[in-house]
């Protein structure tokens, strides 16, 4: 009975924990960060990225994210992704991946999907990639989107300007409202702008997946600004963030009573001090003797 108490906490210690996971930080340079819930944390090496989570890079910083499925994904500088939708079978299989680059630049190289009912898209806020194996660069802004595929052959699409096939070697780019470019060679202005460290081909490093687990730093609570920032620089995922942002973050009518309650306390606190503060003091009077 000891035995397999022990075989159980084994397993438990050496799965369990990354159960809940779909990936784990392999590389960080500067101060990435992972808005998750209601707070924001800090990106580094081992420290795990579940699904819902947001991961941002500033001006100088970059991260490379090893997924459960063989899958590696590297954000430049001054990028947002957010992991939205990420199911794996027992076996680390994709079920169906959604991924969206709401801004900057992303490098991935997708493993190959087991299954012909499995899906794998990479939205930006002008473009969707269905995506069945196969490894490129994205650039995304708000109102236009470039894609240069190096491997494998995907479909590009769009709601309002239909679907364009890409093969390895081609680029395509689409401004809101328009109609796709033609899929040609990339331009030079796109590897200009590229950050250096997407140009070359992504390196894997499985053995992150086994030193997963390191417990990320809180930074601090998200407040309203965030919300509202995300919100207005966003605005082609405003029903899901919102949703996303009620659920994560938001006072509760509770909380906001209670908060109520002692910031009306500490204000008639004050006036009480004030008022024996100022009161005025009786004047010391002799009696006669």
């Amino acid at each position: 009975m000891r035995q397999w108490f022990v075989c159980i906490l084994l397993f438990l210690s050496s799965s369990g924990a990354f159960a809940g996971s779909v990936g784990v930080f392999s590389e960080v340079n500067g101060d990435p960060r992972i808005q998750r819930g209601d707070a924001y944390y800090a990106a580094a090496q081992g420290v795990e990225v579940d699904e819902n989570d947001i991961v941002e890079t500033g001006a100088d910083a970059s991260a490379q994210i090893e997924m459960k499925d063989g899958s590696v994904l590297k954000l430049g500088a001054g990028s947002r992704l957010l992991v939205s939708d990420y199911q794996l079978d027992n076996n680390g299989n994709v079920i169906t991946a959604g991924l969206d680059v709401l801004s900057g630049w992303l490098r991935f190289a997708v493993a190959k999907l087991h299954g012909g009912d499995t899906h794998y898209d990479i939205s930006t806020p002008t473009m969707t990639i269905g995506i069945r194996g196969t490894e490129g660069v994205i650039q995304a802004t708000n109102e236009q989107g470039g894609l240069y595929l190096e491997k494998g052959a995907v479909a590009v699409h769009a709601a309002d300007a239909g679907s364009v096939p890409v093969t390895a070697g081609q680029y395509v780019e689409r401004m809101r409202g328009h109609a796709f470019a033609h899929p040609g060679a990339m331009p030079t202005a796109f590897r200009e702008r590229m950050p250096r460290g997407l140009r070359e081909a992504l390196v894997r490093h499985p053995q992150w997946l086994r030193r997963h687990g390191v417990p990320p730093r809180r930074i601090r609570g998200l407040v309203r600004e965030d919300r509202e920032r995300y919100l207005r620089e966003h605005p082609h995922l405003h029903e899901q963030l919102t949703e996303r942002f009620r659920a994560h973050g938001q006072i509760t009518p509770q909380q906001r009573a209670a908060v109520r309650e002692r910031r009306v306390g500490q204000q008639n606190s004050e006036h009480r001090r004030e008022r024996l503060r100022h009161r005025p003091h009786p004047i010391p009077t002799t009696e006669p003797m």
